[in-house]
């Protein structure tokens, strides 16, 4: 199987860098694609297949998820964790499972949601390569995997030297705050400078973001 740099490595190999100059306000904002829409009702939510109760104890490598996160419009079925898609953005591209998943109660039903990192790059195998990342937020609801909703980076400077990072997902009743690390034009692949807070709030039956908060 192709290897991929996860985002542990990418920001393991951080030593020091050299920070790029200061900007002023906010970074410039990408162009923020919500989640997966679904209307309030959960038999209208779009599913994945079947689940067990407890999400722990999925086998993620081999799962049905959503990509839009890579504009990748259908689900994408992972074998040993990866999958090769179409973008309407970027033609083909692999999609792959990236770093952990992570688990909490955003809808306060008393059961875990799980947010799965994911990547999507050309298949070049290494940083460079790489064209996006993002969350998939799923949960079990009567026996059936469904989609909640998708999380992918709400800042991107034009002139970055790679794609935004996405971190840490704390999970809260009704809102997921996920930490974002973006690259300023002197910024090596391995070492984001910027750094961002993003809330992303359980409305209207999916997640939709607040404006980013620059911390770095």
């Amino acid at each position: 199987m192709r290897r991929v740099l996860p985002l542990v490595l990418l920001l393991a190999a951080c030593s020091e860098p050299g920070t790029g100059p200061k900007i002023t306000g906010q970074p410039e904002p990408n162009q923020t694609a919500t989640a997966t829409t679904a209307p309030p009702s959960a038999a209208a939510r779009p599913t994945l297949g079947p689940a067990p109760e407890n999400l722990r104890s999925v086998d993620w490598r081999q799962a049905t998820l959503p990509a839009g996160f890579c504009d990748v419009r259908d689900p994408v079925r992972l074998r040993d964790g990866t999958a090769r898609a179409t973008s309407t953005l970027w033609g083909s591209v692999d999609v792959f499972l990236d770093v952990d998943v992570h688990f909490g109660d955003v809808d306060g039903d008393g059961r875990e949601e799980a947010a799965i990192s994911l990547g999507c790059d050309n298949g070049g195998g290494t940083a460079s390569s790489q064209l996006a990342f993002g969350f998939a937020v799923v949960r079990s609801e009567r026996g059936a995997l469904e989609v909640v909703g998708e999380i992918k980076p709400t800042t991107m400077r034009d002139d970055a030297t790679h794609v935004p990072l996405l971190s840490e997902p704390k999970f809260e009743k009704g809102v997921i705050t996920v930490r974002e690390l973006w690259y300023r034009p002197s910024d090596a692949n391995c070492c984001p400078s910027g750094e961002s807070l993003t809330r992303w709030w359980l409305r209207d039956g999916t997640l939709k973001p607040d404006q980013p908060i620059q911390v770095s």
